[in-house]
């Protein structure tokens, strides 16, 4: 006797590939009712203001004001924009004295609760040589700090940096250390 089952394996298929499809259909209707809302983005949690206020007194006088706004795109990813306003005034046989004014875009990366990895592209735009005319001068910051927490919305920060362009008339000397205060909203 020769049992033949040719016709019984598409049988089972069929009936398999039902069985898994039911199933699924089963699976999705369940995930519906337990379907919760997303949750709303809050702006309030990932907007920060800060800055940098710094000031040198003497034969060299030194302002500095630079207002800061950021947005955390992630818990460790931030970026930014500053304003920039400095003030240099100093004797060299003749007083030199310069209102600058400038701009940057920042990114801060953080590696834990604490250190971060620093990025900034500034133009500074004032009187930075002897030819009378107003410049821009752009610069390329990198570099790391430390956030020392002050309360939930409040940090202390304090950073080393790098400037990488070194233009001839640059106000900056490497390295550059720079502190501030963060506020989030």
């Amino acid at each position: 006797m020769n049992v033949s089952f040719s016709h019984t394996k598409p049988k089972i298929f069929i009936v398999f590939f039902a069985l898994i499809i039911s199933s699924l259909n089963g699976t999705s209707q369940s995930f519906e009712s337990y379907d919760t809302p997303a949750p709303k983005f809050d702006w309030k949690e990932r907007v920060f203001f800060g800055g940098n206020l710094g000031a040198q007194f003497g034969s060299y006088t030194f302002i500095n004001v630079a207002p800061l706004v950021g947005f955390k795109i992630t818990d460790r990813l931030s970026i930014g924009t500053q304003l920039q306003y400095q003030y240099f005034r100093y004797n060299i046989g003749r007083v030199i004295e310069s209102h600058v004014f400038g701009y940057s875009g920042f990114s801060r990366y953080s590696f834990t609760n604490n250190l971060f990895g620093y990025a900034e592209y500034q133009v500074l735009n004032g009187y930075f040589d002897y030819s009378g005319k107003r410049t821009n001068i752009p610069h390329f910051f990198i570099g790391g700090g430390y956030q020392y927490p002050i309360s939930d919305n409040v940090s202390f920060n304090i950073m080393a940096l790098y400037e990488v362009i070194q233009r001839t008339y640059s106000p900056y000397v490497n390295p550059i250390i720079r502190a501030g205060v963060n506020v989030g909203l």
